[in-house]
């Protein structure tokens, strides 16, 4: 398939000329997955930017268009998905490369059919997902027509992206293996995962992977803000993990984080009045306290209420993962690092890599040393392409 037909057909839904390589046999029509003669390496800033390069090697057929592997070191799961985006825009790839954020940008992918099998490889301090295998489905809402999954983990439920399946069309099914790397005796394991991995597969490295910040500690400090919102976000999680009580939560907790959304947006665009709220909405009065001992620190214009909603929707079950690694924790997570690459089924067909300093996750001080270690860890392991620093460009040619 040329890329003149993205936007127009779902992949999956062309048999029987679809591909069928991912069987060992090939279909009428089906051309084979093509391999770089140098592993390229595309480096970006925000991690979501690396969509358009996977876009490209899959127009290009260096990935195949349907059930792939994907590959991703990073300290956070970026498996979220947008509450808004129509499942449609995976297919309208400028359109997506618009709408996605650091924290959204992977499950598109999967939806779209290009990958069905995920590894999310983590270090240590990351805990928003257990190790684990888990098998559900992603698939268009029948509802609203936004993407949603079956998977009953916390880190989705919390979010509102569970739906049973029979509330989902155009499903696909989808694997998550979940892995942490750096805390000893754990390649066992993950030799075990990667098993059942075959090549051509995405290596993608953020490289808070090694070293991480959670900005919001930080964030308007002087009024303990991150604490304060943390209270103000706070839920009770579902009862169990039976169909009834997770939607049941679902209901809740959309209506909760809705109402905390609009109170915040009323104070960014300065419509704040608390004649329009009822003294008996509990939201508003956690929400108007915060507000003024905020402004005991802080000039009202110097305030970015949005982001403050943002910073209290990462609160649920487990913090943001904050660590900034020594140098004694990087050369060990270094190691580790090469000891995961030696154990892997092949060479990657392309390796992304996400530098995230601009949003302060990479700790600025020590991103550019543990930038230049990675790369040349790869290009140890690796026949690799110099890399494509496209941070260093001001656009992107895709």
């Amino acid at each position: 398939m040329d890329r003149s037909m993205y936007g127009k057909v779902v992949p999956g839904t062309l048999n029987p000329y679809e591909c069928t390589m991912k069987h060992g046999t090939s279909a009428p029509g089906c051309v084979k997955v093509k391999k770089h003669a140098q592993i390229p390496i595309f480096v970006v800033e925000y991690h979501h930017e690396v969509l358009p390069y996977i876009y490209r090697n899959v127009g290009s057929k260096h990935l195949p268009l349907d059930g792939g592997t994907f590959i991703h070191l990073d300290s956070h799961p970026d498996m979220l998905l947008s509450k808004t985006m129509l499942a449609s825009t995976v297919f309208e790839k400028d359109k997506l490369f618009e709408e996605v954020s650091i924290e959204n940008w992977l499950l598109p992918t999967v939806y779209a059919g290009f990958f069905t099998k995920l590894l999310w490889i983590k270090p240590p301090w990351a805990n928003q997902i257990k190790d684990s295998t888990s098998r559900f489905k992603i698939g268009k809402s029948i509802s609203d027509g936004t993407i949603k999954v079956t998977s009953e983990e916390n880190y989705f439920v919390f979010e509102c992206l569970y739906r049973k399946e029979s509330d989902l069309e155009n499903v696909k099914d989808v694997v998550l293996d979940v892995a942490t790397l750096g805390k000893g005796n754990d390649l066992d394991q993950i030799r075990k995962l990667l098993s059942n991995y075959n090549a051509p597969f995405v290596l993608d490295i953020d490289l808070d992977f090694f070293s991480t910040s959670n900005p919001f500690l930080k964030l308007y400090s002087k009024s303990n803000m991150y604490e304060r919102v943390k209270e103000i976000f706070q839920f009770d999680p579902p009862k169990s993990k039976s169909q009834e009580d997770l939607e049941n939560f679902t209901c809740s907790r959309e209506a909760q984080l809705a109402r905390l959304e609009s109170l915040f947006k009323s104070m960014q665009n300065n419509q704040w009045s608390s004649e329009q709220f009822s003294p008996q909405d509990n939201l508003f009065l956690k929400v108007k306290l915060l507000r003024e001992a905020m402004l005991e620190h802080y000039e009202e214009k110097n305030i970015d209420w949005e982001l403050v909603f943002d910073a209290g929707c990462t609160c649920d079950d487990s913090d943001l993962p904050h660590h900034v690694s020594s140098q004694e924790d990087l050369n060990g997570m270094f190691q580790s690092f090469k000891n995961f690459l030696d154990i892997l089924p092949g060479s990657p067909a392309i390796i992304t890599i996400s530098r995230s300093t601009e949003d302060d996750y990479t700790p600025c001080e020590d991103v550019e040393m543990i930038q230049e270690k990675v790369l040349d860890i790869l290009k140890e392991r690796f026949h690799c392409a110099d890399p494509v620093l496209s941070y260093e460009s001001e656009s992107l040619d895709v």
